[in-house]
C-alpha cells in the first residue's frame, strides 16, 4: 500500500513574492534630478533616503537619484549619519 505525503502550504515568509510596481516613475525621478542627489555626478539609480532598513518607505517622497557609488557607500545609512563622514567612510551610529 503506497502512501502519498500531502504537500502542505508553503509558510508565509518563504512563498513567493510578486513584484509589486513602484508607486514612483523611475525614469521621471531620474530626469527630475539631473544626476546624483549626493555629488552632482550621473545617476543611474535610485536611492531611498531613509533605508527600508532604518523604517523607510517605497514613496516618491522618499526617493532619489544617485550614481553607483554614492547608493552603494550609502548602503543602509540615514542620510544624517552617511554624511557625517563624508560618504567615504563607514557610518558608525545607531540611528
Amino acid at each position: 500500500m503506497s502512501r502519498r505525503r500531502r504537500r502542505l502550504p508553503l509558510p508565509v515568509s518563504r512563498a513567493p513574492r510578486r513584484p509589486r510596481p513602484a508607486p514612483y516613475d523611475r525614469v521621471e525621478i531620474l530626469a527630475r534630478w539631473a544626476g546624483c542627489a549626493y555629488c552632482d555626478g550621473p545617476a543611474e539609480e535610485l536611492d531611498h533616503v531613509l533605508p527600508f532598513a532604518r523604517g523607510g518607505r517605497d514613496v516618491a517622497a522618499n526617493v532619489v537619484a544617485a550614481c553607483r557609488n554614492c547608493n552603494a557607500s550609502k548602503y543602509t545609512h540615514t542620510l544624517a549619519c552617511w554624511a557625517t563622514t563624508g560618504g567615504h567612510a563607514p557610518c558608525v551610529c545607531d540611528s
